[in-house]
C-alpha cells in the first residue's frame, strides 16, 4: 500500500468527544484557523463531526452532483496519524475540497487555490513552529498543529515562493453517526 505523505508532525492525541467542535467556513480564508463552537446548522463545516450527507445538504446549491468514492489504498500521513479518506466532495470553485473517512465524517478541508500573495516567509512568520515535512525540486510542504486534533498543512511553490494550497486535517478518531431512535414504538405506546 502506498502512503502519500501529506504531513508528518508529532501530535498528542486527545479524545475527540472531550473537545469542542472545530468549525470552518465553507469558503476558504487563508489561515483563518478553525474556531471552537458552532455547528453545521450555522453554515459552518465542523472537522471530525460534519457528515458527508450534512455537507451535501449545506452546499447543495454549489454542486449537488458529487461526491466520489476514493480508492481503499488512499492514505495520507498527517500530524503523526494516517488519514484514510474514503469520500471526496468538491462543492466547486471558491469552496474547500472536502474529504471524509469511513464514518463519513469530515477529516480534511483542502483549498487548492494558488495564493500568490501568501509567501513562505509569511507562512513561517505566522506559524514559526511549522515543520517542513516534504520537499521536492518544485515544492515544500509544511505542517503545524493549530489546535488539539487540528493540523494545518500548506504546500509552497519553491520557484514562485507562494502558497499553492492549504488545508486543515482532523487527526483524532471519528465516530459513526448514532442510529436514529424511533420516537413511536410499535403498538403506539
Amino acid at each position: 500500500m502506498r502512503l502519500d505523505r501529506l504531513a508528518l508532525i508529532p501530535l498528542v492525541l486527545v479524545p475527540a468527544r472531550a473537545l469542542s467542535a472545530q468549525t470552518l467556513p465553507a469558503r476558504p480564508i487563508p489561515f483563518e484557523e478553525p474556531v471552537r463552537g458552532g455547528t453545521w446548522k450555522d453554515g459552518q463545516l465542523v472537522l471530525g463531526k460534519t457528515t458527508l450527507a450534512g455537507a451535501r445538504r449545506m452546499l447543495a446549491a454549489a454542486n449537488p452532483e458529487n461526491p466520489s468514492r476514493l480508492p481503499e489504498e488512499r492514505a495520507w500521513e498527517v500530524g503523526g496519524v494516517t488519514l484514510r479518506p474514503r469520500w471526496q466532495y468538491d462543492p466547486g470553485e471558491g469552496y474547500f475540497q472536502l474529504f471524509f473517512d469511513d464514518n463519513e465524517r469530515l477529516i480534511l478541508a483542502l483549498d487548492r487555490s494558488a495564493r500568490p500573495k501568501l509567501t513562505k516567509l509569511e507562512l513561517l512568520s505566522r506559524y514559526p513552529r511549522a515543520l517542513r515535512v516534504q520537499q521536492s525540486a518544485n515544492s515544500e510542504q509544511f505542517q503545524v498543529d493549530v489546535q488539539p486534533c487540528v493540523t494545518l498543512t500548506a504546500l509552497v511553490d519553491r520557484v514562485k515562493d507562494h502558497v499553492t494550497q492549504f488545508g486543515y486535517a482532523w487527526t483524532c478518531r471519528t465516530h459513526a453517526a448514532a442510529p436514529a431512535t424511533n420516537m413511536n414504538p410499535p403498538g403506539g405506546r
